[in-house]
This record gives C-alpha cells, sequence and structure tokens, in this order.
C-alpha cells in the first residue's frame, strides 16, 4: 500500500497515516478500533471544554483582530467586550464542531472496518518505470526531427532543425514519450 497521510513542505515529507505500521483493516481492525475509542474518548471531553467556555469558566488566552490590513494577536483581557464574545462564541463553536467532527469520522471508520474487514486485499499490479530520457534521443512529429538537450524535471529540452534555422524549446516529458522514436 502506498504511504499516505502525509504532506510535503519546503520538499520535504512531513508525517504518514497512524496505521503505516500495521496490517491493513482487511485482515485486522485493532488499529481502527484503537482510533475510534480514542476519538469517541475525546468527544465529551470536547463537549465539556465547549460547555465551560459557554458558562464562561474557560476563555481565551488571546484573540486574533483585525486592525486596518493587519490582523493582530491581543491579549484576550485588552480586548474590547464585544471582541471578547466573539472570540468565546469561536472557541466554543470549534469545539463542538471538532466534537461532531470526531463523531463523524468515527462512524465512517467504524462503517468502512465493518464493509472491508475479512474480504481480500485488492492487488495492483506494478506499473512499469517510463523510459528514460537521455540528451540526444531523437524524436519524430509531423515529419520534423526533435533532438533531446536536456532533461530538467518533467521539462525535456530539444532543439528543432528546419531547413538552416535551429529552433530551441521544451516539451513535457509524457508529450516527449508519445512522440515517434526515431
Amino acid at each position: 500500500m502506498s504511504k499516505h497521510g502525509y504532506t510535503v513542505e519546503h520538499g520535504w515529507f512531513s508525517g504518514v497515516c497512524s496505521g503505516r505500521n500495521y496490517a491493513p483493516m482487511q485482515v485486522s481492525r485493532e488499529h481502527t478500533d484503537k482510533i475510534v475509542a480514542e476519538i469517541r474518548a475525546e468527544v465529551p471531553q470536547l463537549i465539556a471544554q465547549a460547555d465551560k467556555v459557554k458558562a464562561g469558566e474557560i476563555t481565551p488566552t488571546t484573540i486574533k483582530i483585525r486592525k486596518g490590513s493587519q490582523k493582530l494577536e491581543v491579549a484576550y483581557a485588552d480586548a474590547t467586550p464585544w471582541q471578547q464574545s466573539q472570540a468565546r462564541d469561536s472557541m466554543e463553536w470549534n469545539l463542538r464542531n471538532r466534537a461532531r467532527a470526531g463523531e463523524q469520522f468515527a462512524d465512517s471508520m467504524e462503517e468502512l472496518a465493518t464493509k472491508i474487514h475479512g474480504t481480500a486485499l485488492i492487488e495492483v499490479a506494478k506499473k512499469e518505470a517510463p523510459a528514460f530520457i537521455m540528451n540526444g534521443d531523437k524524436k519524430t512529429d509531423k515529419g520534423m526531427i526533435y533532438t533531446c538537450t536536456s532533461v530538467q524535471g518533467a521539462r525535456v529540452y530539444y532543439k528543432l532543425q528546419k531547413g538552416e534555422q535551429v529552433f530551441k524549446g521544451w516539451i513535457g516529458s509524457q508529450a516527449w514519450r508519445k512522440m515517434e522514436s526515431v
């Protein structure tokens, strides 16, 4: 199975799915059921926190406000009563929304695990790697011959001679591979 659940930031992979070292759901529900139990345990805590925010027992420590085109972060105590009210409402909504999302995610994970646990894994044939593009490779299209001068990323830089004139350009590597070889 391909790794998933990560982001790419500044050219580096960050994070992966928490199930990366466990058997797939088709084979074992152990990890899925553990995640669902953790989420279901967190939901009442989120709702209790939201109730405390609504009752005024918990307040944000800082508030993000706008002054003109600037976004500023100020201490809760330094904000206006209206800003404080908006910040509490937002904090409560975020907590309740996270609880709702957790319940929905837990429900969908249980439904998925029930649906696929015990079924056969899907086997996917590994695709052959595309042909390597080398400097000097020649391709033809509409009677013209393109010669690869360099490859940078997914771009294939080429030269094309039409009579006495030489043209230079680039084409995507997929389009290059689709042209007929010389």
